[in-house]
Order: C-alpha cells, then sequence, then structure tokens
C-alpha cells in the first residue's frame, strides 16, 4: 500500500513538473499602444480620411483628406503617429480635398490617430489604426 502510494505521489510530482515545462511563454506585448475604437461623426458630417499603406522603402506614411458630405463644417484634423520606440508626430491635415501630409514612419509597426474638429468645437477620434512596414515581395 505504502509503495503505490509513493509511486502515485512520484507521478503526481512529475506531471506537476511536466506541465509546468509545456506551457508558453507569455505573447510578447506590443511596443505601439492597441487601437482604441473611434467615433461616428455626426450624420451629414462625414468626411473621409485615407491612409495610404507604408511605402516599402522609404517607410513613410502618407494621410490625404479625400472629401465628403462635411467638409464645409471640419475646421482641423490633427494627424499624430506613434512609432514602436515611444515617438509621436503630430502634424495638422488642411480640410481641403487631397490635402496630404507624409509621417516618417519606423521598419516595424506604427499607430495612427486622427481626429477631426467640426466648426460646432466639437473634437472626433475618427481614425485610430495600425499601419504595418511590409517590404516588397
Amino acid at each position: 500500500m505504502k509503495r503505490s502510494f509513493i509511486a502515485l505521489a512520484l507521478l503526481a510530482a512529475l506531471l506537476v513538473l511536466l506541465a509546468g515545462c509545456t506551457t508558453l511563454p507569455p505573447a510578447a506585448e506590443p511596443t505601439v499602444p492597441t487601437p482604441e475604437p473611434t467615433q461616428t461623426l455626426p450624420p451629414g458630417k462625414d468626411v473621409t480620411i485615407q491612409v495610404n499603406q507604408k511605402d516599402p522603402i522609404y517607410a513613410t506614411i502618407t494621410v490625404i483628406f479625400a472629401g465628403g458630405e462635411g467638409q464645409i463644417a471640419v475646421t482641423d484634423i490633427l494627424v499624430r503617429v506613434t512609432t514602436p520606440d515611444g515617438t509621436m508626430t503630430t502634424e495638422h491635415l488642411r480640410p481641403v480635398k487631397g490635402d496630404e501630409v507624409v509621417f516618417q514612419g519606423s521598419r516595424e509597426t506604427d499607430r495612427l490617430e486622427a481626429w477631426v474638429t467640426l466648426n460646432t468645437g466639437v473634437t472626433y477620434k475618427t481614425v485610430d489604426t495600425l499601419v504595418p512596414f511590409r517590404t516588397r515581395a
């Protein structure tokens, strides 16, 4: 009886040790903050902010104001890029169809955010996305 108890205890200890060896390490934390929910502009005030893919050679990110039904109501567009090292670059995009700003991104995934301010004085976060770096295939 004692032998079976000792054998059972050793087997249980071995299983506990093996279970610890088979777990995967926790996933690495992203170095760029995770995008947050965005807001929808009021009806009739919609505008489009186009975020192009990152340039595969220079890692630049082009952001274009593509206009929209609410273009006349926009007073300011603030665009910010955050790189994995924590560097934040901010530019203002004019609410003129075709206006663009170009950011120097990293050769990793960057976060791009845009806030649209209307003539009512209210600001809406309309874009919050990750922009990955992709090399040419």
